[in-house]
């Protein structure tokens, strides 16, 4: 299983480029909600996402992450 932390304190400050590199998204990636929603629901090997600091990010972003792990059977999201 991959397991991945990400922080909110640097989603905030960067954004999507940070997300794209943290979870190693394709150069394609759209830094959007929509694009986010369906990279992660295109995990294809079982993945733990454990998001810190997620007070700090918008509640849409969290709601994504949310929303895919509900989508994806291979994605476990934690926060």
């Amino acid at each position: 299983m991959n397991l991945i932390e990400i922080d909110g304190k640097l989603i905030k400050k960067e954004g999507h480029d940070y997300i794209k590199e943290t979870l190693n998204f394709p150069d394609y990636y759209g830094k959007n909600l929509d694009a986010l929603y369906d990279c992660l629901t295109e995990i294809g090997i079982k993945t733990q996402i454990k998001l810190i600091n997620a007070e700090l990010i918008p509640n849409d972003l969290l709601e994504t992450f949310i929303d895919a792990s509900d989508e994806n059977t291979f994605l476990e999201f934690e926060y």
